[in-house]
């Protein structure tokens, strides 16, 4: 019995996190789907899906305080903002007769699985989502005792595999869009897209910069 509680505990954990969940994982999952369709889409789902996992996993096995540390946090910051800088300005700043032919020559299935995977490793907030995540869901089990940190486990799981199920509904509904709109709309959107990236991208630089200040790396 209460392995089913934690299923389920971590079902609507899962609902809640996937529902506010507005990253750059999620931007570029739809525009994938909108525009290379559900095969691509669902192949970067599953990379988006082990990122997380191995991140839920590598917090759950007690690696949390390495993630804490400034000068891993500030590393981590920078990577991301140029990261996700570069995906955002290439978005918005393609030529229309250069997204047409992109069109026509979608990514590979290992390709979108990568980028999957390192989009959503490279954004910091999962691993401070996770720590989160983690230190409220363990509420209630004992430390000390297997059977409640197999519960716990079961409970993550949960919360995983419902985030996943969250993204392949996701890759349907965008796969859906891309049908039913014209070419000139979706390069409107991933215009739309890439701006938001970039927008993100400098609020990691942003967060790198304070983190800087914070610590006292650079004076002024």
């Amino acid at each position: 019995m209460d392995w089913i509680i934690a299923i389920l505990t971590g079902m609507w954990q899962g609902v809640v996190i996937g529902l506010l969940s507005f990253g750059p994982s999620f931007f570029t999952l739809v525009n994938t789907g909108i525009g290379s369709g559900r095969k691509s889409a669902t192949r970067m789902a599953l990379g988006i899906f082990l990122s997380e996992f191995a991140v839920a996993m590598i917090v759950f096995f007690g690696l949390s305080d390495f993630f804490t540390k400034p000068f891993f946090q500030m590393g981590f910051a920078l990577v991301a903002s140029i990261t996700v800088l570069f995906l955002g300005i290439q978005s918005y700043v393609t030529k229309y007769n250069v997204f047409l032919k992109g069109l026509s020559k979608p990514p590979s299935g290992s390709a979108s699985f990568v980028k999957g995977f390192l989009v959503n490793l490279m954004n910091p907030f999962p691993i401070m989502l996770w720590i989160g995540i983690l230190a409220g869901v363990s509420i209630g089990y004992e430390e000390s005792g297997s059977n409640d940190k197999w519960l716990l486990f079961i409970n993550v799981c949960s919360i995983l595999l419902t985030l996943l199920s969250i993204d392949l509904g996701k890759v349907y509904l965008s796969e859906f869009l891309g049908k039913k709109i014209s070419k000139k709309i979706y390069f409107f959107i991933q215009k739309y897209f890439g701006l938001i990236l970039t927008c993100i991208g400098v609020y990691f630089l942003y967060l790198f910069w304070k983190l800087l200040c914070e610590h006292n790396v650079v004076n002024f």
